[in-house]
């Protein structure tokens, strides 16, 4: 499958649509101004969002696994990350932002297999990463009461879309 291919996949989904990021609603006049921009180009600037999602151990963990120039999206709206953001007080009103497939254009992008700053996740340009992708689990209707579909729709989950220095204004295609 190629890249176009993959993101007309994504577009005629009844399961997904979009790719997607988690943020709280406090950083979305930020967002709306400049797109999502990664920790590092944030760093460089001298500047950082009202409500980060992470902590000082995973902006470490990034700065380490050279994720940090990245901006992080998922595949679905049940990123595990989210829920520890939420649960752990640094996002009080967390939604979701759609992102447009088309995003997966941008030069550079790689996808992680897992979360991205975890050891031993292996990431992969787009192209090569698509091939090992579980679309069906993802895009399609499966049977979701079987255990080994849960499985795969877990592992799934955690995948993360990596764009390189920012998501631009005009990918970013509301909230929900």
């Amino acid at each position: 499958m190629t890249v176009d291919e993959f993101i007309e996949t994504i577009e005629k989904s009844h399961q997904h649509r979009y790719l997607y990021h988690f943020s709280d609603e406090a950083n979305f006049n930020s967002i709306g101004e400049k797109g999502l921009i990664s920790k590092a180009t944030m760093r460089n600037d001298n500047w950082w969002p009202d409500a980060p999602g992470g902590n000082a151990l995973s902006w470490s963990l990034d700065t380490l696994r050279g994720i940090d120039p990245y901006v992080s999206l998922c595949f679905t709206t049940n990123h595990s990350m989210k829920f520890i953001a939420e649960r752990d007080g640094r996002l009080k009103n967390a939604r979701y932002l759609a992102i447009s497939a088309k995003v997966l254009k941008i030069p550079e992008t790689k996808i992680a297999f897992g979360v991205a700053n975890a050891n031993n996740v292996e990431i992969l340009p787009v192209e090569e990463a698509i091939e090992k992708l579980d679309v069906e689990v993802i895009y399609t209707r499966t049977n979701w009461s079987d255990p080994a579909i849960q499985q795969r729709l877990a592992a799934a989950e955690k995948f993360e879309i990596l764009v390189p220095n920012a998501v631009p204004r005009n990918l970013i295609v509301g909230i929900v």
